[in-house]
C-alpha cells in the first residue's frame, strides 16, 4: 500500500506543525474549490481539442493506409485495420474517460460522431485507393463498405466495452443499495 504525504514527511524528518501547515495549505477548500473551477473550466477545451485530434488522427490513418490498400490482399489488410482501429478506439476511448466534467450529451455524441467520420475517412480512401489501381492497372481492388465497417467495429469497440461496463456497474450499485435499503427496513421492523 502506497505511503501517504504525511508518512513520507515524517520519514523526510519533518516537524508535525509543518506537516500540519502543508497538508492544510494543498488541501484547503479554497485550493478544492480552485482545482474544481479548473477541471470544469479545462475539460471542455480537452474534450474539443480531443475530438479534433481524433478527426485528424482519423483522416492520417486514412491517408497512410493508401499504399497499404493498393498492394495488401484483404485478409492482410483486414488484420492491419481492424488492430490500428482497436489501437486508436482505445486511445480515444481513455481521452472520454479522464474527462471529468462533460455530461452524457458529450459523451454520445463523441461516441456517434467520431465512428462516423472514420467512416466516411475510410470510405473515401478506399474508393480512392481503388481509382488508383484502376488507373495504374493494378488487379487489387477491395469493398470500401467491408473495410469501412471494420475499422469503425474496431474503433468503436473499446467505447461500447466501456458503456457495456459502466451499464452493469450502475445496475450492481442500484440492487447494493436496495439490498441496503431492504435489509435497514427489516432490520427496523424487527426493532418496532
Amino acid at each position: 500500500m502506497p505511503k501517504s504525504l504525511r508518512q513520507k514527511l515524517i520519514e523526510k524528518g519533518w516537524q508535525e506543525a509543518e506537516i500540519d501547515r502543508t497538508l492544510d495549505i494543498l488541501y484547503s477548500e479554497e485550493k478544492q474549490e480552485k482545482h474544481a473551477r479548473f477541471a470544469h473550466f479545462s475539460s471542455p477545451i480537452i474534450y474539443w481539442a480531443g475530438l479534433l485530434v481524433a478527426i485528424v488522427g482519423n483522416l492520417l490513418i486514412s491517408v497512410v493506409f493508401i499504399p497499404f490498400l493498393m498492394i495488401l490482399n484483404s485478409v492482410q489488410l483486414y488484420i492491419i485495420l481492424g488492430s490500428m482501429g482497436a489501437i486508436f478506439g482505445a486511445m480515444f476511448n481513455l481521452l472520454l474517460r479522464d474527462i471529468e466534467h462533460i455530461d452524457a450529451k458529450h459523451h454520445v455524441m463523441a461516441g456517434v460522431f467520431i465512428p462516423s467520420i472514420a467512416l466516411i475517412t475510410i470510405f473515401v480512401m478506399v474508393t480512392l485507393a481503388n481509382r488508383f489501381n484502376a488507373i495504374i492497372k493494378n488487379p487489387v481492388q477491395h469493398n470500401p463498405y467491408v473495410l469501412s465497417v471494420i475499422y469503425v467495429l474496431a474503433f468503436s469497440a473499446a467505447y461500447a466495452w466501456y458503456k457495456w461496463n459502466d451499464l452493469l456497474e450502475e445496475k450492481r450499485h442500484k440492487a447494493e443499495l436496495a439490498a441496503t435499503r431492504q435489509s435497514g427496513e427489516q432490520q427496523n421492523g424487527q426493532l418496532s
